[in-house]
């Protein structure tokens, strides 16, 4: 017997109000309307049935040896006959490219152009695809319960998740082939606090981690100035940077504009980083691009603590707890640094 209580929402059905974060639909959008989506759906026990991805990691997507996915007799079936009947049974639906199919997932960009016919929603879509699917991978449930998606309703925000699915099969390669660079942690342990990580464990082993730590507006010649105004925030920037490119380890959460500036300029320089998020890091999270290029470079570790952990009831005391936690981060010894990443 579950203690959970089901909810209406309109367009979907009944569900519980505790489902997954991962798997929940947003409250109050009519998914039997016009719509654009980003929608995920997860092979059972991550299975690679769809195929194999190849290629070199090392060449310019216009090689054509960049990284793909080969698919299997199954993803290609897929692809030439079950996406299809989506837009044949709903006229009014288009799935848009590209289409991502990786060994054990599928990405698709599903558009609605007009009401849905009555009692059909985005879910009837998806669960009707992924029982096309399953039978035609024998008739088994082939899929995890539910799926994820994602609204597309912003400016240039299809544009870039099109961009990240073509290269889905680069960083696929690069997670297999650079395990080390991109190692994953639901549950570490630092001064007390649980993190998730993902990235180069070996920067926590650093002698040499400097915590970057600005406010947003501070005293100087009796102004009171935003702090990327101050002469203080020059000299600071400049001896941050050079001590980053002399291979110190910077840490923070990058959270104030002086923080955010470092932050990026690491990631873009590739100097090594510890970045500190508040976004919780779970099995299936990853990072963008940026991030993951400074991953695919070892020059960066994410951690996010978990929420049970965070501090602060308003948006200044969590900002002084994140950094609170990169000084302790900062001042962890070798002996501890050890032990984190010799696992």
């Amino acid at each position: 017997m579950t203690n959970k209580k089901p909810q209406y929402i309109e367009g979907i059905g009944w569900r519980y109000e505790t489902e997954h974060n991962w798997k929940r639909r947003l409250i109050g959008h009519r998914y039997n309307d016009t719509g654009t989506y980003l929608v995920t759906i997860v092979v059972k026990g991550r299975a690679p049935v769809f195929g194999a991805v190849a290629g070199n990691i090392k060449v310019s997507p216009s090689y054509p040896t960049y990284p793909t996915t080969v698919l299997s007799p199954l993803g290609e079936r897929v692809l030439n006959e079950e996406l299809p009947k989506i837009h044949a049974i709903y006229p009014m639906v288009e799935v848009w490219s590209p289409i991502c199919i990786m060994p054990d997932h599928i990405h698709l960009i599903i558009r609605v152009n007009s009401l849905l016919p009555p009692q059909k929603h985005l879910g009837s879509i998806v669960g009707a695809f992924k029982g096309g699917v399953s039978r035609a991978w024998g008739g088994t449930a082939l899929f995890e319960d539910g799926y994820n998606d994602r609204i597309l309703m912003r400016d240039g925000q299809l544009k870039n998740w099109a961009a990240y699915l073509r290269a889905n099969p680069y960083r696929w390669l690069v997670r297999h082939e650079c395990p080390h660079l991109m190692k994953r942690s639901l549950c570490i342990m630092i001064g007390g606090i649980r993190y998730g990580a993902f990235g180069n464990f070996m920067l926590l082993r650093h002698p040499e981690k400097v915590q970057v730590f600005f406010h947003r507006r501070m005293e100087e010649n009796g102004q009171n100035l935003a702090t990327e105004q101050t002469l203080f925030w020059q000299r600071e920037h400049e001896r941050l940077m050079q001590a980053a490119a002399q291979g110190d380890v910077l840490v923070t959460p990058g959270i104030s504009e002086c923080e955010k500036r470092i932050k990026n300029e690491c990631l873009q320089e590739l100097h090594p980083l510890i970045h500190i998020q508040d976004k919780p890091i779970g099995q299936y999270w990853k990072p963008e691009k940026s991030r993951f290029e400074a991953c695919m470079a070892g020059t960066l570790l994410i951690l996010a603590p978990w929420q049970e952990d965070q501090k602060g009831d308003s948006s200044y005391a969590r900002f002084h707890n994140l950094n609170s936690l990169a000084s302790t981060i900062c001042s962890l010894d070798a002996d501890a640094a050890m032990k984190l990443t010799s696992r």
